[in-house]
């Protein structure tokens, strides 16, 4: 092998490596959460108490306007790749506008805009799948958006996942 050949062989790996490291810092130093958040626009949400489990009971919300959200998932294991039911409860039982939003926060794994059954009498339901990760140990939102004129607001439920 020339010289020349590898010197460009020994500079291509080098690249590689490069590009391999700064990945791997990158997924480590970028809060995915507040980029996806400056890329999807002003909302004010406001999140479950810390101490709730989705994996062992519902979670309740009462946002900006009043209006009270219960968020249960099921099943309670939460597997990834298979379908989940996520049901919600509110006292309000009309709403329009409502739109339901999972995104993982520590990696991004897609943006999950499911549609919101409105079921009657304060109860809706969202159906879909979460992708699994090799990495793991997924933190994920589920977001409650209620879209008013001059703004949106809503309720932020976070759960986690294994592999």
């Amino acid at each position: 092998m020339s010289p020349e050949k590898k010197t460009n062989n020994i500079k291509s790996i080098i690249l590689q490596l490069a590009v391999v490291l700064f990945i791997v810092i990158g997924y480590f130093l970028i809060d995915f959460s507040s980029l996806y958040q400056s890329l999807k626009g002003k909302a004010e949400f406001v999140t479950q108490n810390s101490t709730c489990d989705l994996h062992k009971s519902s979670c309740s919300v009462k946002i900006q306007d009043g209006t009270t959200f219960e968020f249960e998932i099921n099943p309670k294991s939460i597997p990834l790749m298979q379908n989940l039911k996520f049901s919600i409860k509110s006292d309000n039982k009309d709403l329009k506008n409502l739109y339901l939003n999972i995104y993982a926060t520590n990696m991004f794994m897609g943006d999950f805009n499911l549609p919101i059954k409105n079921l009657g009498n304060g109860n809706y339901e969202a159906n879909g799948t979460l992708p699994t990760c090799p990495v793991g140990d997924m933190q994920w939102n589920a977001d409650i958006r209620i879209e008013k004129i001059n703004k949106t607001i809503g309720a932020r439920f976070q759960f986690k996942t294994d592999k």
